[in-house]
């Protein structure tokens, strides 16, 4: 590092512990010699550099930590604000909390009505299995056997 260098390191480091005030009184002295103002811009009679100065002014009080016109915001609250909350116990609060129970008859018809009125969505009947009689009596039964098979010994 050359001598320079070093000098104004220390320097910077030196008004850093000094405090703004005599940084201040460095500009306003630096500001008069130079003949340049606070926006680093020579002053001139010209027309045009007032509105210029003015302008480069406003851009410097700008809000610095945006992102194309967005405020940056901490990955914190971000992430605090996509954290789904648990809603159960608020859900079971309020479950127990209702005292009154519907009849079966009106729940069955409410589900009834729920259901709809497509093939699929009607009850299985439940069929009543006939019981087969037969035509033929016992009696018949072993006649035919006898004579079909012959005697039985």
């Amino acid at each position: 590092m050359s001598a320079s260098l070093v000098r104004k390191g220390l320097e910077l480091l030196g008004q850093e512990t000094r405090g703004k005030s005599d940084m201040t009184v460095k500009r306003k002295v630096a500001c008069g010699r130079t003949g340049t103002d606070r926006t680093g811009l020579r002053t001139t009679g010209k027309r045009g550099v007032k509105k210029q100065r003015q302008r480069l002014h406003a851009q410097k009080k700008k809000v610095k930590s945006t992102v194309k016109g967005k405020a940056v915001k901490s990955a914190l609250e971000e992430y605090r604000k996509r954290q789904g909350t648990d809603h159960t116990e608020d859900n079971l609060r309020y479950m127990l909390g209702v005292s009154s129970q519907t009849e079966s008859s009106i729940t069955r018809q409410i589900l009834n009505y729920n259901r709809g009125r497509k093939a699929r969505d009607l009850p299985e009947e439940e069929k009543a299995k006939k019981e087969e009689k037969s035509v033929f009596s016992e009696k018949d039964f072993r006649t035919f056997e006898k004579e079909y098979f012959g005697n039985p010994q």
